[in-house]
């Protein structure tokens, strides 16, 4: 997300889609013209199939999913997100629950702020910048794992990247919702195909 506004207000509120500016944006990411095909609720759009991203312009706030943003070292992803952020302050979070691997990234004024990317096969992947208050329960063994014994990390990655998405977006997609959770399925997000000639 690319935000000038509190993305909790926005996506909870009664904002309209621009649709040429969300069409741009998934462009920009997908690198040819596409076509809108659907709209898919925020909690199914987050995982796009190939050629496809999930884009919604509103004022404020610009929100892209597309698997193509999902890299193991979010760090790369900076030339990129400078780019679309256009001064904006972005998050990113990235997670893949057959592989326990969670990454998020935080950028402000064009540079990376936070980035962290783990998983239980490779340890830490990534870890740059300091970390966010919101991860100390995870690093301090608070959030431990209690049906896994001798699990590589002091916590379940997945468990941190709900966190991640409930810090900054107001939502989570697994486990306990509380009060300051907006449910995901309320929001809809335009679904941009990829358009090949024949």
């Amino acid at each position: 997300m690319f935000v000038e506004a509190n993305p909790r207000e926005v996506l909870q509120g009664d904002a309209r889609i621009n649709h040429q500016k969300s069409k741009a944006l998934a462009e920009k990411i997908l690198g040819v013209v596409t076509e809108e095909t659907d709209r898919l609720p925020l909690d199914l759009a987050i995982w796009p199939g190939e050629e496809i991203a999930c884009a919604a312009s509103f004022p404020g706030l610009d929100v892209v999913c597309s698997r193509q943003l999902a890299q193991p070292q979010p760090s790369r992803l900076t030339e990129t997100v400078s780019r679309l952020a256009d001064g904006r302050d972005a998050y990113g979070v990235f997670m893949h629950s057959a592989e326990d691997w969670t990454a998020f990234a935080v950028w402000s004024d064009r540079q990376l702020v936070r980035a962290l990317s783990v998983s239980p096969g490779a340890g830490i992947i990534e870890e740059v910048g300091e970390r966010l208050p919101f991860e100390t329960p995870f690093w301090s063994g608070e959030r431990p794992l209690h049906h896994a014994k001798n699990y590589p990390l002091p916590f379940h990655p997945l468990e941190l990247g709900n966190e991640a998405l409930k810090t900054f977006f107001g939502f989570i997609l697994e486990g306990h919702e509380d009060d300051s959770c907006f449910d995901p399925e309320d929001v809809d997000i335009p679904v941009f195909r990829a358009v090949r000639n024949v």
